[in-house]
């Protein structure tokens, strides 16, 4: 997987609306935030559009562009060392402070799979040393650095890195150097660079002081009415269920009023409120994102709801049914990438109203095309419709929701989802739900695979369900990408607890397999896991070899899953648009 730890753990500050730390006299984030700002009072949006290098060169102060040029990347070195700065040569503009500071360009290369980095290098004295920003296009490849020292007698210790989030390596051949692609390794190194000490860093790096070509608009910007309307459970289906909305920043307060259907009675749950950032959205900048968690419901029963604030707006009227006390059935419906497509949401409306059975939802990662752009979440929900205001969307993100290495703040900050999963790893990301005789392990694929494992096998071990469900992104069974780790770690506890269906996406295509054990198939599904993948869009294949594993493959979509469970009995259907049924399973427990 071409994931650490380290990168899903950190959220890079620049992006959000907390409040940087980084050492020094000024940060990176305070000076670009100073910038957009002062850039959206002076130029009109045409004009945002157009800003070029040059310009900003000359918009900003002296100050600013000292900031830019060493607080960026700082560390402390015990003795004299020289720096060398691999660019990527696909870069059009060099970065403004790499001649300015006196680094020269080499005639060594570094190279690994994708991109041809060209050396330049300079020499540092012995204390601090301050590197500058990738630049101010969004070029994703960005610098990293090696360092060695200048005497080689002497012994180098590198201390007080910041950002500290990312290890220090050695500069060799087969060495990666981003963590979020930890499978691009280097195959070309010089000599004369080799065994240095390599400072690893995150493509999502590249956003830290993106101006050109960086500012955006939503189609749907906020106001002081609540939209957005979202359900989700991070408790009992049966007795709860949280609500999300969205306000403008001007909206202070607010408040769910409920009612359970056939009373009098109108109750009430006041909201917290989380004041979201995207600073590249000119024409929506903050929002205000509300959860309230309504407890004390009556199981099985149907309710109606809205939101609003104490002396404001209000939405309209959506409902909500909690689950019933007793196993008597339900069903689901579940996507695969939806990538905020007008062909999903026009789908996912279609399917509500073909299945007003249907419990829950839930998308298998890839909700948008890029987690950190909220105008692409704008996007998701207003296609949506009110699907989501009346049914509960239970998700995982894909890696397009957790990007660059800056992990999925953005998609956290969407939902409220169960709270209970591998102690180490964000909160929210994988999680596990019990919906009657079934259980749900909603296990983010984008996170580190190993460190997973023991709390799905926890799951799986303490779990007296009937059915056994899980969903990630990545699908261990596919054509294009293989996924051993995900083999290895997680399908031979499906196999040992026996899981009865597993959900996933990513590949843009259609599949169902027979029923798997042990990385063979069996005879019928009490024997083994069936693996499914889904897409919600249209998909496109320029190869298609054969799967002998596979049942039912389609090269397109859009499709959707409706499945069906009562006693001992599982439905699975998948259906296009049009409610056509182009897969079908009967599953019987004896």
């Amino acid at each position: 997987m071409k994931n650490t730890l380290l990168c899903f753990i950190f959220l890079l500050t620049f992006l959000s609306c907390k409040k940087s730390n980084s050492p020094g006299n000024g940060t990176v984030k305070d000076v670009v935030d100073g910038a957009v700002t002062r850039l959206y009072e002076k130029l009109t949006a045409s004009e945002l559009d157009t800003i070029s290098d040059s310009y900003i060169r000359q918009f900003l102060t002296a100050d600013e562009k000292d900031i830019l040029a060493k607080n960026f990347w700082k560390f402390k070195v015990n003795v004299p060392v020289t720096v060398s700065l691999m660019r990527d040569t696909a870069q059009k503009i060099v970065p403004f402070w790499i001649e300015e500071s006196g680094f020269k360009k080499t005639g060594l290369f570094v190279k690994n799979e994708s991109y041809t980095y060209e050396v330049w290098q300079k020499d540092f004295d012995q204390g601090e040393v301050g590197l500058g920003i990738n630049g101010f296009d969004k070029h994703r490849p960005v610098y990293f650095i090696s360092v060695t020292p200048q005497d080689k007698k002497d012994s180098l210790k590198v201390t007080d890195v910041y950002p500290g989030e990312y290890n220090l390596s050695v500069l060799k051949k087969g060495a990666f150097t981003y963590h979020d692609w930890d499978g691009l390794i280097l195959t070309e190194v010089p000599t004369q660079l080799e065994g240095q000490v390599l400072f690893t860093t995150v493509r999502g790096r590249a956003r830290e002081a993106h101006l050109t070509g960086a500012f955006r608009r939503t189609e749907t910007p906020s106001s002081d009415k609540p939209d957005q309307l979202l359900l989700t459970w991070s408790a009992d289906p049966k007795t709860t269920v949280n609500v999300q909305w969205r306000t403008n920043p001007t909206v202070k307060d607010g408040v769910v009023k409920y009612w359970k259907i056939g009373k009098t009675d109108t109750l009430s749950t006041t909201a917290t409120a989380f004041e979201m950032e995207d600073r590249l959205l000119q024409n929506d900048r903050y929002v205000k994102r509300f959860t309230a968690k309504l407890s004390g419901l009556a199981p099985g029963s149907e309710y109606q709801y809205k939101v609003g604030s104490k002396n404001g707006n209000w939405s309209d009227v959506a409902g909500f049914r909690t689950e019933n006390a007793t196993n008597d059935g339900f069903s689901f419906i579940w996507f695969g990438d939806t990538h905020y497509s007008k062909i999903w949401g026009d789908m996912a409306q279609k399917a509500y109203q073909r299945h007003p059975d249907a419990a829950f939802y839930s998308i298998a990662g890839d909700l948008v095309s890029t987690g950190l752009h909220r105008d692409e979440w704008d996007a998701l929900w207003n296609i949506q419709g009110n699907v989501f205001a009346n049914r509960p969307l239970m998700p995982v993100p894909g890696n397009h929701d957790s990007q660059d290495g800056l992990g999925a703040w953005m998609y956290k900050e969407m939902f409220s989802l169960p709270e209970n999963g591998p102690e180490k790893l964000p909160k929210e990301m994988t999680y596990s739900f019990v919906y009657q005789d079934a259980l749900f392990l909603n296990i983010d694929g984008t996170l580190p695979v190993k460190e997973q494992t023991a709390w799905i096998e926890a799951q799986l071990k303490s779990s007296k369900a009937k059915w056994k469900f899980a969903m990630f992104h990545f699908p261990p069974y596919n054509f294009v990408e293989p996924y051993d780790e995900i083999m290895q770690e997680w399908c031979t506890l499906f196999d040992k607890y026996h899981v009865d269906m597993v959900m996933s996406g990513h590949m843009h295509y259609y599949l169902r397999t027979k029923p798997m054990y042990v990385g063979k198939p069996v005879a019928d599904p009490s024997k083994g896991t069936i693996y499914t993948i889904s897409i919600s869009i249209p998909g496109k294949q320029d190869e298609w070899p054969a799967e002998d594993y596979a049942v039912v493959r389609y090269p397109d979509g859009p499709l959707y899953q409706h499945i069906s469970i009562k006693g001992n009995k599982l439905v699975y259907k998948s259906l296009d648009p049009e409610g056509n049924v182009k897969d079908e399973l009967v599953i019987e427990k004896k």
